[in-house]
């Protein structure tokens, strides 16, 4: 038998060692891949943060707003500076505690309705206040407006209107009317606030009432709207807001006509229901002659302390946002119905 001989493979080229300078740039290599991804990452961390942080600044405020009452062990009577006004309040009260700390109650309403009227440059411009309380945000738009006329019914924060009125002698611009407005003239029963919140007052009496609420001891005078304001030898009325808690449908009602002659941009608060009889977005389309288009001012945190506001247009088909409004039907919204023709002069877009 014969043998092939056999040869070895042919072994393979040594490599040479890696010198210093070799280990050195492969290191640094490494090191920046790894610096390239820890960049990568943090970015993606900070832009989840600022996510985060834009959707809680968005939130509704959760808090409480009497949850500060709370830390007082006496209640006081106080008046301030505000904005150009003067007036009196006392702690305890949510809406007075409210301007107390941070100026104003609402302030992001109020500042929001401050622009709309500078952006829209009418120099007769009239305002109205349906709802006026105790006339704090009367006081504010008479800085803004030609005229302002004040719609309030129920006499113990009547009372307070015309003290804030006296503090401020150089406000010659305002005219308060101690009747409601509706869609009748008529004396109604009313439900009064017996603590914390005297704006809380309502015509509703029908509707289920908190535990501190009471029927009032008299009833108050209503009036319709486009009857009573006929010969008030208005002027331009370029806004107009509505805070009834619960009895917007028939304020709204009654000065139809205003709207239609005016078109004023009007702010109102709509409660839901039962507290509300405005239970659906055509429900709210139809108490405004055509060409309306409707917004929402959500609230905020920054809203109450510092003014700021941002207007969403309000969805009326969603079910799940909070600017829809069959969504949002557990709490009241605050509605901005502008005329098409005067959308340029909203602020906040």
């Amino acid at each position: 038998m014969i043998v092939e001989p056999t040869t070895a493979p042919p072994s393979a080229p040594k490599m040479a060692e890696p010198t210093s300078s070799d280990r050195t740039a492969l290191a640094g290599l490494r090191s920046a891949r790894t610096y390239r991804i820890l960049f990568y990452l943090a970015a993606v961390v900070a832009i989840a943060a600022m996510g985060v942080a834009w959707k809680l600044k968005n939130q509704p405020v959760t808090r409480n707003p009497m949850a500060f009452t709370e830390e007082r062990d006496k209640q006081y009577a106080f008046i301030v500076d505000a904005y150009g006004y003067k007036y009196e309040g006392h702690t305890g009260n949510v809406i007075d505690e409210c301007i107390l700390r941070y100026g104003a109650w609402e302030k992001d309403r109020l500042f929001f309705a401050r622009d709309y009227l500078k952006n829209l440059a009418l120099t007769d411009a009239v305002v109205i206040d349906v709802g006026a309380n105790t006339g704090h945000n009367t006081l504010f738009y008479s800085r803004c407006a030609a005229r302002v006329l004040a719609f309030e019914p129920y006499p113990p924060v009547i009372t307070t209107f015309e003290r804030n009125l006296a503090l401020n002698p150089h406000v010659k611009n305002v005219e308060l009317f101690k009747v409601g407005l509706g869609n009748e003239d008529v004396e109604l029963p009313f439900v009064a606030p017996v603590q914390e919140n005297h704006g809380q007052g309502s015509f509703r009496t029908d509707a289920p009432q908190d535990p501190g609420m009471k029927k009032y001891e008299q009833k108050l005078r209503i009036v319709v709207g486009d009857d009573y304001l006929k010969d008030k030898k208005l002027g331009p009325v370029a806004f107009v807001k509505i805070d009834v808690e619960g009895f917007e449908e028939p304020v709204l009602k009654g000065v139809r006509q205003l709207l239609v002659t005016h078109r004023p941009m009007v702010q109102v608060e709509v409660s839901p229901s039962p507290t509300g009889t405005v239970g659906s977005f055509d429900d709210l389309k139809s108490l405004f002659p055509v060409d309306y288009e409707f917004f929402v001012l959500p609230l905020s945190y920054d809203g109450i302390v510092k003014g700021t506001y941002q207007l969403v247009k309000l969805d009326p088909l969603s079910t799940k946002s909070r600017n829809s409004f069959t969504a949002n039907r557990q709490s009241q919204m605050e509605i901005i119905a502008c005329p098409k023709e005067r959308l340029s002069a909203l602020p906040g877009q």
